[in-house]
C-alpha cells in the first residue's frame, strides 16, 4: 500500500511549547503528506502561531478552529476524518518529534500491519531528558492481531494508524471510556481497539518522540489518569466498555475480512465475549462482604477468570486489586 502519512495535530492554548513541536514536524526526514490542524477554541497566541506555520510549511496544511471547543477526544477524531493520507499520525502540541520518526515508522508499513507504535523519551518542562517511556516495548517486532489485553492501549502520540482502520466504523459507534465513563473512548484507544482487532501491530523499540511531562499534561507517563470512586462504578465502566467492544466487532461490515485479511471475526468475537464474562464475574465480588467476597474471589481464580482473554496470561494487577478489596472487606467485618 501507499505510505502517505497525514499528521493530525489537535491544539488548545498550547503557546508555551507549540513552536518546538512545529519545528520538529518541519524537520522530518520523511515529510508528512499533509498536516491537519484542529484548534479547540484557543484563547492564547496558538492561532497566530499556527497561521504563521501554515504560511511557511513545506507541505500542505489544512487548519480550522472549533468554536466552541469540542474537547480533545472529538477534536482529534474529527480532524482525523479530514485526512486524505494512507496513514494517520496523531500529534500532541507539547511534545517534540525525533527528526526521523516518520522515516523509522514508515519502514514497518508492511502488508497486514494496521498500526505502528514506539517508545518515547521523557523530558521535563525545559526539555531535559528524564527517562525512558517504553510502554512495554522491548524489541522491534510485529505482533499478531488481538495480541494485547483488550483494555490496553498505547498513547496517541506514539501511534501511526492506517486511515482505513478508522473508516471501518463511524466514530459515533464508539463505546464508553472505561476510565472516564461519562465520555466516549478517546481517539487513541479507539484507534488501538480497531487496529489490533483488524490486523497486526508493529512495535519499535526506539524513542521517537520526546514526551514532555508538565503540570498541564492530560496524561502523564503512567498513562491515563484513574478516576477515583466506588470500585463498583469503576467495574461498571469496564463492563459497559467491553459490551461496546463486542458490539463493534459484531457490527463490522461484511467487507471487513476482504479489506483486512488479518481480521478473524469469530476469533475476535470469542476474545471480547470472554473479556466481558470476566469483568461481569468480577463484579460479583464487589457485591459481597467479608469471607463471601474472598470465597468468590478464590472461585474466580480457580476458574481462570484472571487470565487474559486473548492469550491466557495471568493478569496480575487485576488479581492483586481484587485480593486487596477482599482483605479490605474482611477487615471491615472484623
Amino acid at each position: 500500500m501507499n505510505h502517505r502519512i497525514s499528521v493530525v495535530l489537535a491544539t488548545y492554548n498550547g503557546e508555551r511549547y507549540l513552536s518546538q513541536q512545529l519545528e520538529s514536524l518541519t524537520a522530518q526526514t520523511v515529510r508528512p503528506f499533509e498536516i491537519i490542524i484542529s484548534d479547540d477554541d484557543s484563547t492564547d497566541s496558538t492561532p497566530e502561531l499556527l497561521a504563521a506555520f501554515e504560511k511557511s510549511a513545506p507541505f500542505p496544511i489544512l487548519r480550522w478552529k472549533n468554536t466552541p471547543g469540542l474537547g480533545f477526544r472529538e477534536n482529534f477524531l474529527r480532524a482525523a476524518s479530514k485526512a486524505s493520507g494512507d496513514w494517520i499520525a496523531f500529534c500532541d502540541q507539547d511534545d517534540i518529534w525525533r527528526r526521523d520518526k516518520l522515516e523509522v515508522c514508515q519502514r514497518l508499513f508492511e502488508d497486514g500491519v494496521t498500526q505502528v507504535v514506539h517508545q518515547a523519551e521523557l523530558i521535563d518542562n525545559a526539555g531535559t531528558k528524564i527517562g525512558l517511556f517504553s510502554q512495554g516495548i522491548e524489541t522491534t517486532r510485529i505482533r499478531p492481531p488481538l495480541f494485547y489485553d483488550v483494555w490496553d492501549t498505547f498513547l496517541g502520540f506514539s501511534m501511526i494508524v492506517r486511515r482505513d482502520v478508522l473508516d471501518i466504523l463511524p466514530s459515533s459507534r464508539r463505546f464508553v471510556d472505561y476510565i472516564e465513563p461519562n465520555h466516549l473512548i478517546a481517539h487513541d484507544r479507539w484507534g488501538f481497539f480497531l487496529a489490533q482487532t483488524l490486523g497486526k501491530t508493529a512495535e519499535i523499540a526506539e524513542p521517537l518522540v520526546y514526551y514532555r511531562q508538565h503540570s498541564s499534561n492530560l496524561f502523564g507517563k503512567s498513562g491515563r489518569k484513574q478516576v477515583d470512586g466506588d470500585i463498583r462504578l469503576k467495574n461498571k465502566g469496564y463492563i459497559d466498555a467491553t459490551r461496546g467492544m463486542l458490539a463493534c466487532v459484531e457490527g463490522m461490515p461484511a467487507t471487513a475480512e476482504t479489506r483486512f485479511p488479518g481480521f478473524r471475526r469469530q476469533a475476535a468475537l470469542k476474545v471480547y465475549a470472554s473479556a466481558l464474562r470476566q469483568v461481569e464475574a468480577r463484579g460479583n465480588i464487589y457485591e459481597l462482604a467479608g469471607h463471601l467476597a474472598f470465597a468468590e474471589f478464590m472461585r474466580l481464580v480457580s476458574s481462570g477468570c484472571y487470565r487474559g482473554a486473548q492469550d491466557g496470561r495471568l493478569r496480575w494487577r487485576s488479581l492483586a486489586r481484587d485480593l486487596a478489596f477482599c482483605f479490605g472487606m474482611w477487615n471491615e467485618r472484623c
